[in-house]
């Protein structure tokens, strides 16, 4: 296992290049530097002399290739200087949000996997019959919802009109667990749909299998074989589908901390694409591929300790 982790730890390198060399390209081929250079400066501030002095400061009146290298170094340092929109450094800025995002995502991603895997079971358990299809009618209702209309609705009835939660805003210390329990809901309505879908798919193709009706002519109960086999060799599709979404948890939810004024790593890159903040794009286009490549190798290495049969070489 552990030259796996070193062949994969050494695959990093260039998969974090690749999407460098995209997001550059993007921005320096694609994009046109100039447009973007024009739109980073006030009305005020748009003339030739004021862009040609931002372009020196961003580096980027140097030849492509040196720009690239900058941007190289800046990743193997972590260091990508000063945000220009806020005016504090990157890295700062980052260690300061990233807790914000996970108390965010943090907690609905545990009730999201603990009532998701309780209703596939119950679905599996009873697949077939009423409570199997009324459970699967309202997972599709709550996948086909738009989150943006959820927040709307919520805002306006719960929060605006009912006054049972703060609208918006963000506090100190257990302040801040009242302008957290609304997102919590709605980070939680949202996900579950999708979970209970798919871990019901999973349960049901378990079930199916030959070991399940070998358990049964055994004389196990249907309760045993559901919460001790099926449920256990389900898990490498369920850890996948786990594991992966955890990156996304530092992402935070971008609608949420944007409606909910919750000062995370969603609205820090939001606020970056809406003000034309070079660096702090350069550093999250970073920071998310480091954080995608880490956690599909934890999902790798999770499988052989879940499944002794699978064998990671």
């Amino acid at each position: 296992m552990i030259n796996y982790i070193i062949r994969k730890l050494i695959n990093l390198i260039p998969t974090l290049l690749g999407c460098m060399i995209i997001f550059f390209l993007l921005f320096n081929v694609i994009g046109g530097q100039d447009k973007v250079l024009y739109n980073m400066l006030s009305p005020k501030s748009r003339t030739p002399q004021q862009i040609a002095t931002l372009r020196h400061q961003l580096g980027l009146d140097k030849p492509l290739f040196l720009q690239y290298l900058d941007y190289v170094k800046q990743a193997a340092t972590m260091d990508f200087g000063k945000s220009l929109a806020k005016k504090q450094r990157i890295a700062d800025l980052i260690k300061r949000c990233v807790p914000v995002s996970l108390s965010v995502t943090f907690p609905p991603f545990i009730f999201d996997f603990l009532i998701s895997t309780a209703l596939a079971l119950l679905c599996a358990f009873y697949r077939g019959k009423f409570i199997d299809k009324i459970i699967t009618v309202f997972a599709t209702i709550f996948m086909a919802f738009p989150y943006l209309a959820l927040i709307i609705i919520a805002q306006s009835f719960l929060a605006a009109k009912w006054r049972i939660f703060p609208i918006s805003g963000w506090g100190f210390g257990i302040e801040r667990i009242k302008y957290l329990i609304l997102p919590w809901i709605l980070i939680t309505f949202s996900n579950v749909g999708g979970s209970v879908r798919y871990y019901r798919t999973v349960f049901v193709e378990e079930v199916n299998k030959d070991y399940v009706r070998t358990a049964k002519a055994k004389g196990l109960s249907t309760r045993k074989i559901m919460y001790t086999h099926v449920f256990k060799n389900a898990l490498i599709p369920i850890l996948t589908a786990v594991i992966m979404s955890i990156p996304g948890l530092l992402l935070g939810a971008l609608l949420t901390e944007r409606f909910f004024s919750i000062p995370g790593i969603g609205d820090l890159t939001v606020t970056a694409v809406t003000s034309y903040d070079l660096p702090v794009l350069k550093a999250m286009v970073v920071v998310y591929t480091l954080f995608f490549i880490f956690f599909s190798l934890i999902t790798d290495i999770s499988y052989s300790i879940v499944d002794p049969r699978v064998k990671l070489s």
